[in-house]
């Protein structure tokens, strides 16, 4: 299921990137246009809120921004084919809308975008190759989907700005700081949950963005639009789970199964 999952993240990469490519080159093709192409993003805009698998919250949003960050999400990339927060054997599809199982698709909105998939390690053990000879077998944790709904302040994953959103699509810098990169074998390996050289932990794994960030800064605002738009899942009740977020709602004493004990882990819970 996890080399399903890597494989499902490439194509979904690779689909985004064609397509903001070929948005580019057929924007370019048009001498005289607005910056943001808005009469040519109607229809887009139109799939996207017809796509949307949860109520959006429009209410201070920007509704053009809204229904093409949906689009780009939801059809453009698979971002909650990574992101969701499912078990086997339906992940990210509710029970009997599971398309592979030839039903009618219909997204599970109550994990939509909640995180908690499990990536396995950044580098798997390559005999010879890594992780390095000083490190045995040791190859870091697992590398987890983080929590992508907004937090109580109307913010996505969990409170990040647009400034740190770009940054993150752009760079790949991984502000929680989850998994350095390690600075010791010996005695154990140091500092916890690092990853082996010659990782670099200072960024995220797996997360393909150094194919997003071949976006637009207009694709990326919408699309941060949309992640405010959309419901604030909690994930995991305890705060100290990375996938914890903080929707400020009064707490009803029902028990909320976090994804990371819906899943078999190899390792500790580090997101992307």
């Amino acid at each position: 299921m996890k080399s399903h999952n890597l494989i499902r993240i490439a194509a979904a990469a690779a689909v985004t990137l064609v397509i903001v490519l070929f948005a580019g080159t057929w924007r370019n093709s048009r001498p005289v246009q607005a910056q943001n192409n808005w009469e040519h993003e109607e229809s887009l805009v139109r799939i996207g809120f017809q796509i949307a698998p949860v109520p959006l919250n429009l209410q201070g949003k920007d509704r053009e921004l809204v229904g093409l960050g949906s689009y780009l999400v939801n059809a453009a990339g698979d971002c909650n084919g990574c992101h969701n927060g499912g078990g086997p054997p339906n992940f990210n599809y509710a029970a009997g809308g599971n398309p592979y199982f030839g039903q009618p698709a219909k997204v599970d909105p109550t994990t939509y975008l909640e995180g908690g998939s499990d990536f396995g390690p950044a580098v798997p053990p390559i005999p010879g190759v890594y992780p390095p000879a000083a490190y045995g077998d040791y190859v870091g944790p697992d590398i987890i989907a983080r929590n992508l709904t907004p937090d109580k302040t109307g913010r996505p994953e969990g409170g990040h700005t647009l400034a740190d959103f770009k940054r993150i699509l752009k760079t790949g810098i991984d502000f929680d700081k989850l998994h350095p990169t390690c600075t010791s074998p010996a005695p154990v390996p140091t500092p916890a949950n690092c990853i082996p050289p010659p990782v670099d932990g200072a960024l995220l794994q797996v997360m393909p963005w150094p194919t997003f960030h071949n976006m637009t800064d207009h694709h990326m605002d919408a699309i941060y639009e949309y992640l405010s738009a959309i419901p604030c899942l909690e994930s995991s009740p305890d705060p100290s789970n990375v996938l914890h977020n903080d929707c400020g709602t009064p707490k009803t004493g029902k028990s909320i199964t976090p994804p990371d004990a819906r899943r078999k882990k190899k390792g500790g819970s580090n997101g992307f």
